[in-house]
């Protein structure tokens, strides 16, 4: 969760990368054949659960939140169609969840690419599926 709220894109990949790198390490065996695994290490699927699983939360938020900036953006359209007002484009600001979604979002990415990288199913060594 705490990953998903840092806004740098550069920090929160090196720090993904770190985790990443440390825990992979501690689920492979050293004395394996360096042939390709089909097996992806159970970090890797304990990892994939909770992000599936803080994504569904801030998504709902995210959702909600979304709503209720709607909400009140066509309150505040009705009034400003009864003042007679020209109309002024208002940019809209994303909020902290959707921010928050989009760090997921890339999280997921980095981690699914990371994970193949560590098995050898991506890049030159993979196979084309």
């Amino acid at each position: 969760m705490s990953l998903s709220k840092v806004s740098d894109d550069t920090k929160r990949r090196e720090q993904l990368n770190s985790i990443l790198e440390k825990e992979l390490k501690l689920t492979t065996d050293p004395k394996a054949p360096p042939a390709l695994s089909t097996e992806v290490p159970r970090f890797a699927k304990l990892f994939q659960c909770s992000l599936d699983n803080v994504g569904e939360r801030v998504q709902t938020a995210a959702r909600e939140k979304a709503m209720e900036m709607q909400e009140a953006q066509e309150n505040t359209t009705t009034d400003n169609d009864n003042s007679g007002d020209d109309g002024e484009v208002v940019q809209r600001v994303k909020s902290e969840e959707e921010l928050q979604l989009w760090a997921l979002i890339d999280i997921m990415v980095q981690s699914k690419t990371a994970v193949k990288l560590h098995m050898g199913t991506i890049g030159s060594k993979g196979s084309f599926r």
